[in-house]
């Protein structure tokens, strides 16, 4: 029955995703859907591979990635983490970004220096490529 308990608790770890950035400033509600749940942000709050991040009126919220890529959003944006792997010491770099909705302002850390080409970031009608360290973007 322990081995059980222990898969189904490792299975639900593995379909979270990877932590990779956490909450830095917030102002308004800002709310995360993970796992088809919606929880509501606060400053500290860890994001995951997966997350879906969902910004109301009069709302902002910024967080920063484990390599020091930062990502602001403005109001009334949804945003989301696909993917973001950056394991220098394994050589390992794919980052996937999907901005849906709203404002973003993006600075990039160590991938915009070791690996620019392993950044996808999508928006409604096209992909953005990474070549510099920073951007703004607007989607209606």
């Amino acid at each position: 029955m322990k081995k059980i308990l222990l898969l189904l608790l490792l299975s639900l770890l593995e379909l979270m995703g990877n932590e990779v950035a956490i909450v830095k400033s917030l102002t308004g509600v800002v709310e995360v859907k993970r796992l088809k749940k919606t929880i509501e942000l606060k400053v500290g709050t860890k994001l995951s591979e997966g997350d879906l991040i969902m910004t109301h009126a009069k709302s902002s919220v910024g967080f920063i990635f484990d390599d020091g890529t930062r990502i602001a959003l403005g109001a009334k944006s949804i945003f989301a983490i696909k993917k973001f792997v950056v394991n220098p010491s394994q050589n390992k770099y794919d980052v996937d970004l999907d901005m849906k909705k709203g404002k973003i302002s993006f600075s990039s850390g160590k991938i915009g220096k070791l690996a620019p080409n392993a950044v996808k970031f999508h928006i409604p009608e096209g992909i953005i490529g990474i070549r510099g360290t920073k951007f703004l973007v607007e989607v209606d």
